[in-house]
């Protein structure tokens, strides 16, 4: 997958077919490169540097970017309805992957000079 399937898959959840996504696409390509790496960039993801290039990301972090697209897609085009729903879809999977960042770690507790207490 890399930038225009990502931005195709999120006009295609946003209700526009084919024909439409890619028309609106052609002529919004700067903005859609925008839009990935500043979700990329939310999501701790390392950031795509051309729309052609191939994204590295795995399954799950691929469709909260694509998520993300699509809430950013509706404020911009001013899908009030849509955006509720898009922002609390990326809301979620944002946590789920920003989640699974911290570890707990079992450790004894220790005295300054090192002393097992």
């Amino acid at each position: 997958m890399n930038g225009y399937e990502i931005c195709k898959s999120a006009f295609l959840r946003l209700g526009f077919d084919n024909e439409n996504a890619v028309s609106l696409h052609k002529n919004t390509t700067m903005r859609d490169f925008e839009f990935i790496n500043q979700i990329a960039e939310d999501l701790s993801l390392t950031p795509i540097e051309t729309m052609s290039q191939e994204i590295i990301w795995n399954k799950k972090q691929t469709e909260a970017v694509i998520s993300g697209v699509a809430m950013l897609l509706c404020f911009i085009e001013g899908e009030n309805n849509k955006s509720q729903v898009f922002t609390s879809i990326y809301n979620a999977r944002r946590a789920s992957l920003l989640g699974e960042t911290a570890k707990i770690k079992d450790t004894l507790p220790v005295a300054e000079g090192g002393d097992v207490l």
